[in-house]
């Protein structure tokens, strides 16, 4: 495996379950493999570290940007893998033709901002802080027009583009931008590069995660067969998946909802509210 792809699994910016204890997603659904492209930044106590400070500073935009972009930079400096990381990201894109002519380059809130400040740096380039209310600011003040210049996009991770569609795209229209170019250290291979294409967006992702990438991380030995056979049914159709797991599995479910762990109760209560997967639940309770 390449640097970057063993670090995803070294920092636990991608962890695979064991074999018969799937993660929670957010939207009530289970899998097999969960990321967390944000701890590439020198592990997962920094990356929480830096989360919770852009959750304590929000709320005063131009101050909170100026102290986030000293942060960043500070730890791009001292830490030596968050930097090969990003100098390596750097490198595959810094030649991009859509990447060279954008004036600017945007990062939308929280976790692109771990590698969008960064980027904008080392290409000398004006950085733009996309919040989620779409408001868009620089070092010294909110942005309202841009007069069509070009813009690229650095994300931590791209899946389906769903922030792409609901923020970041009508953001940077609202400041007459012109959106060209999109890169994302992880692509879930989702649908996301298709959306953006449809956009007439460039895209670009450093890894790919895909059936690819975890037979390579079997081959390494970084998970084993039964891990791998998991992800395949789970890439080939997370639905029947799920659903498959927790009629076969129903003490999973049941395990989630009596668990001690706030996040897993939350997210298991979730899936019985909103059903995603289609189940008679009252055949398992």
């Amino acid at each position: 495996m390449i640097f970057l792809e063993e670090t995803l699994f070294k920092t636990s910016a991608i962890k695979v379950s064991a074999a018969y204890t799937p993660f929670w997603y957010t939207s009530g659904t289970i899998g097999p493999y969960f990321i967390n492209t944000h701890f590439l930044y020198g592990g997962e106590n920094a990356a929480n570290d830096l989360l919770k400070f852009i959750d304590e500073n929000l709320n005063e935009p131009i101050p909170f940007v100026n102290k986030l972009t000293e942060r960043v930079l500070d730890f791009y400096k001292s830490n030596s893998l968050y930097k090969q990381i990003v100098d390596d990201f750097y490198g595959m894109i810094k030649d991009n033709p859509n990447f060279i002519e954008s004036q600017f380059i945007s990062g939308g809130e929280r976790r692109d901002w771990f590698f969008s400040i960064i980027i904008a740096n080392l290409s000398q380039k004006e950085h733009l802080f996309i919040f989620k209310n779409l408001d868009i600011c620089n070092l010294k003040e909110k942005i309202t027009n841009i007069n069509n210049a070009r813009i690229s996009h650095i994300a931590d991770l791209i899946t389906q583009a769903s922030s792409y569609e609901r923020a970041w795209i009508p953001a940077i229209k609202n400041i007459n931008g012109n959106f060209v170019f999109s890169a994302s250290v992880v692509d879930r291979a989702q649908g996301g590069k298709e959306f953006l294409s449809t956009q007439k967006i460039d895209s670009f992702s450093a890894v790919i995660v895909d059936e690819n990438f975890f037979e390579d991380a079997k081959n390494s030995g970084v998970i084993n067969e039964i891990q791998l056979e998991l992800i395949k049914q789970f890439t080939k159709n997370p639905d029947e998946y799920g659903k498959n797991f927790l009629i076969k599995y129903p003490e999973f479910l049941k395990k989630s909802i009596n668990s001690n762990d706030k996040s897993i109760k939350s997210k298991a209560e979730r899936c019985i509210k909103e059903n995603p997967y289609k189940i008679d639940f009252n055949k398992i309770f």
